[in-house]
């Protein structure tokens, strides 16, 4: 059994009444852009992006928005997750935010496979990858005049 370093948040901590993984930073912010991070050590699993797609739709609410999916210092993502992630329904954009070369390949395999249903891009830095998924926000409102 793995030992948890002194003061390290305890896994389970991050589970629902359900057991599923939540996000305590994700959050749909003011500009319209939904961001999520994957925690970092961690080997993202089918059952784990089930539970984040299921939270970025619950954010979204009934209007599809850009996502940021932060997935610096994840170990892996297994070929299903690639798959739940690849069918986002509820996004415009998808930008994942990665800072090392392990991340650029996890990048590059989810970006791999089946063709996403919207656009999705890699980027290192977090401000290139707002104003990229800001030119993506959907607002209701415009849509009513």
């Amino acid at each position: 059994m793995r030992e948890e370093p002194p003061g390290e948040a305890d896994a389970s901590s991050d589970l629902d009444a359900r057991g599923q993984h939540t996000d305590p930073d994700a959050t749909a912010d003011s500009n319209g852009i939904t961001i999520m991070t994957l925690s970092a050590g961690e080997r993202i699993t089918e059952a784990i992006a089930e539970a984040k797609a299921a939270e970025a739709r619950e954010l979204a609410g009934t209007v599809a928005r850009p996502l940021l999916i932060d997935i610096s210092g994840v170990l892996s993502i297994d070929r299903e997750a690639r798959a739940v992630l690849g069918r986002a329904s509820v996004s415009t954009a998808i930008a994942l935010l990665g800072s090392s070369p392990v991340d650029r390949v996890i990048g590059s395999f989810l970006l791999g496979g089946q063709p996403p249903s919207c656009p999705v891009e890699f980027f290192s830095s977090r401000s290139e990858a707002l104003e990229w998924l800001a030119g993506y926000r959907r607002y209701p409102e415009s849509d009513e005049r």
